[in-house]
């Protein structure tokens, strides 16, 4: 199992089309995004919004439902129940989200351990990322560049900036991988292996993606926000792409004047997985 050197250069090239600009207006239309920002305008405190996307980022896994929604649940939820007790609150809401159902006692047993840690308290406006990324990952106890660490770090960056705090996420913060990722680093043939497979190889996907990104000038946090709303379009339309690049403008993601060179990315990231005649 190797990262194609090929690929590499063949995506960088691609991303190479769009501007650092471009990525982040499209980051601001993920819906993970969007429902953040929602949080924010509902609570008007941003440092209780990073520690609720914190803790909801660390039991984001095993859903029941699709990603978009459960942070679509979780926004309306804390929108309408500002708590009082940050640790209590969450635990409620842990026990009522049917997103949450699966593994649920175990989810409780993540959010204790990071309220044991005073994580919530020790995160609360903690605007430097860098610091928050080892508070992370030495209060939970996990390697640094794993899943749920990066992934945390990736929405507190995301609350602080739909909140309207000016931060700055990790230069060297990895892409979180998860389903999707690995999909598409599969579907584009970065590493060929199957998905469930490179969800155990996180590393060597990071790598792929931390190439990637170095070359095309895209950081990887920022990267990642493109790379995980369009896999759910390529996802969800069966890798059709002209139905997935239709959903993307529909939504208002993908501007008229870059609709080539996304529609080419969306070609070279489904690659492999991509269904006949949906290439032209």
């Amino acid at each position: 199992m190797e990262v194609s050197e090929g690929k590499v250069i063949k995506l960088s090239n691609v991303l190479r089309g769009l501007s650092l600009s471009d990525v982040l207006a499209f980051e601001e239309g993920d819906p993970q995004f969007i429902v953040v920002k929602k949080l924010c305008t509902a609570l008007n405190d941003p440092g209780l919004v990073a520690v609720l996307v914190a803790m909801n980022s660390i039991v984001s896994y095993m859903l029941t439902g699709r990603g978009e929604r459960h942070w679509e649940y979780f926004s309306e939820y804390f929108s309408r129940n500002k708590p009082n007790d940050v640790c209590g609150g969450f635990k409620v809401y842990v026990m009522k989200s049917p997103y949450l159902a699966r593994g649920r006692e175990a989810k409780i047993n993540r959010i204790d351990k990071f309220c044991k840690a005073n994580l919530h308290g020790r995160l609360m406006n903690l605007v430097n990322l860098n610091d928050a990324w080892r508070l992370l990952a030495d209060g939970l106890h996990s390697p640094i560049n794993s899943k749920t660490i990066v992934f945390a770090v990736k929405m507190l960056y995301y609350a602080y900036r739909a909140c309207g705090v000016n931060v700055r996420p990790p230069e060297d913060l990895p892409i979180p991988v998860d389903y999707r990722i690995a999909t598409l680093t599969n579907c584009s043939g970065l590493i060929k292996a199957d998905a469930k497979v490179l969800m155990a190889k996180q590393s060597l996907v990071q790598e792929a993606w931390g190439r990637v990104a170095r070359l095309s000038g895209i950081p990887q946090v920022n990267l990642d926000a493109v790379l995980w709303v369009i896999g759910g379009a390529l996802i969800y339309s069966n890798f059709n792409v002209d139905a997935a690049l239709r959903k993307l403008m529909d939504d208002s993601l993908i501007p008229q004047s870059k609709i080539t060179v996304f529609k080419e990315l969306m070609i070279e990231l489904s690659g492999g997985c991509l269904r006949r005649g949906d290439s032209n």
